[in-house]
């Protein structure tokens, strides 16, 4: 093998590693960031008769520690799906609240832990 050749093979070997070291970030970065799975920051739950809520789902996400069976026994991850269930009957307006909602602050707040709010108007806040 000559000079010249010794030299490619290098250059392509530098290039070969540079481009698995680059993969391997991709692949790392991506294991460790918050993905879809996991759902939006914050969701905007659409109002009814009452203000919107909005949500602080990757919040609940934590101190529920990332048991999403919590909330999504009841229905599906998915945008809009409790106001679909509600239209299509499967679920009762208030349902969601009542049953998860206020049940969980409720019980959170008689252990005494952190707890959120209790009251429709804590939630349902009329923007300014």
């Amino acid at each position: 093998m000559g000079k010249g050749e010794e030299i490619n093979m290098r250059e392509k070997l530098v290039c070969l590693l540079i481009v698995v070291f680059f993969v391997f970030l991709a692949v790392f970065s991506y294991a460790h960031e918050d993905h879809d799975d996991f759902g939006d920051e914050i969701i905007i739950l659409e109002k009814g008769r009452m203000p919107q809520v909005t949500f602080p789902h990757q919040m609940h996400q934590t101190v529920l520690e990332n048991n999403c069976n919590a909330c999504h026994d009841l229905f599906p991850k998915q945008h809009g799906i409790i106001k679909e269930m509600i239209t299509q009957e499967k679920l009762k307006k208030q349902q969601v609240m009542n049953s998860n909602c206020l049940k969980c602050h409720k019980e959170r707040k008689a252990a005494g832990q952190k707890a959120g709010p209790v009251k429709c108007t804590q939630c349902h806040v009329r923007s300014k």
